[in-house]
């Protein structure tokens, strides 16, 4: 009785879910937009929601260096690397090796809230890789996590930028970069997804099939990050869900529009943003979820009821 009832709620669900879409699909592109641009807006710590811009610190020609997200990392399990307190950068910039072979060294410039005289560190030299590269305006660069040391320890950094100079310790606010704590619940959950950009157009018939079946398994969060060639129609879908279900965390990483010294396009710019994103997604939700699972609108979870066991157990 009781599954049959669930299966009931479940597809009451899924029918609200498509007549709204179905109803929304009528209003006018006009319309719409303006309707997203007149919602009020909501205080948040660090980055809005909305804002999906990448914040330029390159020096062309001989360095590029785009960063998403900073968050201060305060881990000291044995996963760390060690047990000093750094800002974590998720940022895409030049391969590494050239950097090397041109000695180039890069630095964090730290700003505080409590008015103290920022402070520059070393990006350590040894950043950890999370995706294979890819050309950028016919320039290749490859996605990075940076690890920039903290000088203090009572006090975590409001702002930061990247520079190449240690002297260069001020920078207006508009060009530095927003530092963000992740957040710690009282309770965790036990499983949120992270994914990588959504771009294009995904059918939202399927779009609203597959996240009610992530709910009917148990997830509590998706954490999902729009292109900037999103669909209206996909992205009606992932707003329902974000603004009036709660189900979804909707973030936007927006394509960088131009380089110095490259090309006038840059297609396929989304393979450069997957990793970066389920990054970010994962510094967000590590403290409140005990675990995360990274799949796309093409997977899903296989054998979950014995892996919501091992959730607890593991």
């Amino acid at each position: 009785m009781a599954r049959n009832l669930a299966a009931f709620v479940s597809i009451v669900i899924l029918v609200h879910a498509c007549y709204y879409v179905y109803h929304n699909s009528k209003l006018t592109i006009i319309f719409t937009r303006l309707s997203l641009m007149s919602a009020p807006p909501t205080e948040v710590v660090g980055r809005r929601p909305d804002d999906g811009v990448w914040f330029n610190f390159s020096h062309p020609p001989s360095l590029l260096f785009f960063a998403y997200s900073a968050f201060v990392d305060v881990r000291s399990s044995s996963a760390a690397a060690d047990k000093t307190p750094v800002v974590r950068v998720i940022a895409m910039s030049t391969e590494i090796e050239n950097l090397q072979r041109r000695k180039i060294e890069l630095y964090c410039v730290h700003n505080y809230r409590d008015g103290r005289p920022a402070t520059a560190s070393r990006l350590r030299s040894d950043p950890s890789p999370i995706g294979m590269g890819y050309p950028l305006y016919a320039i290749t660069v490859r996605e990075y996590v940076y690890a920039c040391p903290l000088m203090y320890r009572d006090s975590w950094p409001i702002s930061l930028s990247i520079s190449t100079d240690p002297q260069r310790r001020y920078c207006s606010q508009s060009a530095a970069m927003p530092v963000e704590v992740p957040v710690r619940d009282v309770m965790t959950k036990p499983l949120a997804v992270c994914m990588q950009i959504v771009y294009e157009w995904v059918d939202p018939v399927r779009l609203v099939e597959w996240l009610e079946f992530q709910r009917l398994l148990g997830v509590s969060l998706i954490g999902v990050y729009l292109a900037s060639d999103i669909s209206l129609s996909t992205e009606k879908v992932l707003r329902y869900y974000a603004e009036v279900d709660g189900l979804v965390d909707l973030r936007r990483s927006t394509y960088i529009s131009r380089v110095v010294g490259g090309t006038l396009t840059s297609p396929e710019q989304y393979l450069l943003h997957a990793s970066p994103v389920i990054n970010d997604c994962m510094y967000r939700y590590m403290f409140r979820f005990s675990r995360i699972a990274v799949i796309d609108f093409d997977e899903v979870l296989h054998n979950f009821q014995f892996s919501l066991k091992s959730i607890h157990t593991y």
